[in-house]
């Protein structure tokens, strides 16, 4: 049985999203147990359908300190997402999910987690689709920027989170051509030193329009690069689709044309919706913290809640540390 905590109050859309995305969840998945924490004013239009499996902990929201994250170290908070931290912290709880903006979650990590000593930032972690099943892609946005010695530890996180067992998972790094000499010089090293790597099947360098072709397990990148890969995959999907839509919606037979489209294509619909693969990992701390989309739906967001239960089972966190630890003693970092 897992214990989820639930910050109510980040995202878009707060409690009228968040408190049906985890009935759905909890309500599907009795075995685990679901914290809340947010004002109990939210759970009215609610309490009458609420699932057995679920606690309510009544805590303020983080009002304008979401946008001066750094003043969360300076004070001692009692919003619902800090609230739901410490009881993180304390073992009150196994996971926390928010749709709380990066630069909050990254701070409270930073307060009451432990960072590993290879990191000097956690990283953000992601499951893309591709052509034959899932890439993980790191970093989407903890750190702007990355040298040598953070690129080999997101290579490090991103091997821990998708080894099996079975196989070195396939890494590449992204970089704007497949050739040696291109790109950056921190990208040119942290290829030199990965060459070197035993555990890890090195497949060198990937380029933007090969990520979802299923060519790597592991896509390695500085934080903004991969924000904006994310973000406008998103937004050349989102294109596709109300053209299709607004191609379709008009004449006799273009209702029936879309109709039957929509049954052959539900498949690969469903495997490219991004509400079911919502939820990147924030990792590299003792503290197993999983962030939403701030816009996602009901349905996204229960994704995300299952992405925390999913990282729980595999160890995420003890496998991470574990991998970092190796790193550290093979290739000593400055």
């Amino acid at each position: 049985m897992a214990r989820i905590a639930i910050d109510l109050h980040g995202g878009d859309f707060g409690p009228s999203i968040l408190i049906p995305a985890c009935f759905r969840y909890f309500r599907a998945n009795p075995q685990h147990h679901g914290v809340l924490f947010g004002n109990l004013n939210a759970r009215q239009a609610f309490k009458h359908s609420c699932p057995a499996n679920i606690e309510w902990i009544d805590t303020n929201d983080i009002s304008d300190l979401a946008h001066k994250p750094a003043q969360l170290m300076r004070r001692d908070g009692f919003s619902s997402i800090e609230t739901a931290f410490k009881a993180l912290r304390d073992g009150q709880v196994d996971a926390l999910v928010s749709a709380e903006h990066t630069g909050v979650l990254l701070v409270l990590v930073g307060k009451y987690g432990a960072l590993h000593p290879a990191l000097n930032r956690p990283v953000l972690a992601a499951w893309l689709p591709t052509l034959t099943g899932t890439a993980m892609m790191l970093d989407l946005g903890a750190s702007f920027t990355a040298n040598q010695q953070q690129l080999l530890t997101y290579a490090a996180v991103g091997k821990a989170l998708a080894s099996t067992g079975e196989a070195n998972p396939r890494l590449s790094l992204l970089n704007v051509g497949a050739e040696y000499y291109k790109g950056p010089e921190a990208l040119r090293l942290a290829h030199a030193t990965l060459q070197g790597w035993s555990d890890i099947d090195y497949r060198g360098f990937i380029e933007a329009s090969d990520i979802f072709s299923g060519q790597a397990d592991v896509i390695v990148c500085d934080g903004f690069t991969g924000n904006s890969i994310i973000k406008a995959s998103a937004g050349a999907l989102d294109l596709t689709f109300a053209l299709l839509k607004a191609r379709l919606e008009h004449g006799l037979l273009k209702p029936l044309l879309a109709w039957w489209l929509k049954r052959q294509l539900t498949t690969v619909l469903k495997k490219l919706d991004p509400r079911l693969a919502n939820g990147a990992l924030v990792a590299g701390s003792n503290l197993l913290v999983v962030k939403s989309h701030g816009n996602a739906n009901d349905r996204a967001f229960a994704s995300a809640i299952e992405r925390a239960v999913s990282a729980l089972a595999l160890d995420s966190t003890g496998k991470i540390r574990r991998e970092l630890d190796k790193l550290v003693e093979k290739w000593p970092l400055d």
